[in-house]
C-alpha cells in the first residue's frame, strides 16, 4: 500500500494488530510489505501495480511514529495515488517501476492506548512526500497532507470494534487535479488463538476526482505471531467501484528491533 498512499490507512490498524499478537512491548518494528492490486478503473484494459515497502514505525509512550518507503512497478495508463490508479484515460503506459512516494505518520493516543482494554481513541497526521517519478506514473508530484481519528473499543475477551474517520489534502496538479475529501472505515478484529489476529474492516473514500466514483472496499487480513518479536501479516482486499482496485493482495513481515 500501501502507500504510495497504498499503506497509509492500515498503518496505524497493522501496528496496533501486531503489538497485540507480539508478547513483548515493541520498541522499533521493521515492516517488509508486499502489495499487488489490480483493476480496469472503468477502462477496457486491466491495469495491474505492484509494491515493496519497507517501514519502520518507533513505538513510544503514548505514540506511533513511522515512515514507509515503497518500490512500485505499474503496468497500464494512469498515475498510483492513495492506493489506487487515477488519471486512467491518459496516455497509455507499458510498464514503470521505480521508487514510490514515502509516506510518513505520527499517532498520539488521547484516550488509552493500542493495548487498553475498553474505550481508546487516538489522533494521526500523515504527510505523503513527492519521491515518486510523476511522469511515469509513480507519484502526483506534490506533498499532500492528512488527518484522522483513530477510535476503538476492546473487550474483555480480546474481541474489538474500531473506526476511522478522516480527510486527506492533495497538492494540485494541472495535469491532475485531485479532490480533497473525507474517508471512513469501520471494523471488527478477534483472536483466535494466543497467535492469530483477525481484522474485517469496510471503507468509503471521497472521489478523487470530478465526475468519478467515490471509492468503497471492503478489507480482510490476519496477523500471526511467529514469535514474541516477529509477526506475519496477510490481507485481501475487494474494490466495490470503479474507482477501487478490483482486488488487492498484500504480506508483511513484522520484525521488532531489540
Amino acid at each position: 500500500m500501501g502507500q504510495s498512499f497504498i499503506r497509509f490507512a492500515l498503518a496505524c490498524t497493522l501496528t496496533a494488530a501486531s503489538t497485540t499478537a507480539l508478547a513483548a512491548p515493541p520498541g522499533l518494528l521493521m515492516t517488509y510489505s508486499f502489495d499487488s492490486l489490480s483493476g480496469k478503473f472503468g477502462q477496457p484494459q486491466e491495469i495491474k501495480a505492484r509494491s515493496f515497502t519497507l517501514g519502520a514505525t518507533l513505538v513510544g509512550e503514548g505514540y506511533r511514529a513511522s515512515l514507509f518507503v515503497p518500490y512500485i512497478s505499474l503496468e497500464g495508463p494512469g498515475t498510483l495515488v492513495a492506493g489506487t490508479v487515477a488519471g486512467t484515460n491518459g496516455p497509455a503506459r507499458r510498464s514503470e517501476q521505480g521508487l514510490g512516494d514515502m509516506v510518513a505518520t505520527y499517532t498520539t493516543d488521547l484516550i488509552g492506548g493500542i493495548q487498553t482494554k475498553g474505550f481508546a481513541m487516538s489522533a494521526t497526521g500523515l504527510v505523503k512526500i513527492a519521491t515518486g517519478n510523476e511522469d511515469r506514473g509513480l507519484g502526483t508530484g506534490k506533498t499532500d497532507y492528512g488527518i484522522q481519528a483513530d477510535l476503538a473499543y476492546r473487550f474483555n475477551n480480546g474481541f474489538g470494534l474500531t473506526a476511522v474517520l478522516g480527510r486527506q489534502y492533495y497538492g494540485d496538479t494541472p495535469e491532475l487535479p485531485l479532490l480533497n475529501g473525507n474517508y471512513s472505515t469501520v471494523g471488527v478484529n478477534f483472536p483466535l488463538g494466543q497467535s492469530l489476529f483477525v481484522n474485517l474492516t469496510t471503507s468509503q473514500r471521497d472521489e478523487l476526482l470530478a465526475g468519478t466514483e467515490k471509492r468503497k472496499e471492503r478489507a480482510i487480513s490476519a496477523v500471526y505471531a511467529l514469535d514474541t518479536t516477529s509477526a506475519l501479516q496477510f490481507g485481501f482486499t475487494k474494490g466495490r467501484s470503479t474507482s477501487s482496485p478490483d482486488d488487492v493482495f498484500s504480506v508483511s513481515y513484522v520484525s521488532q528491533v531489540e
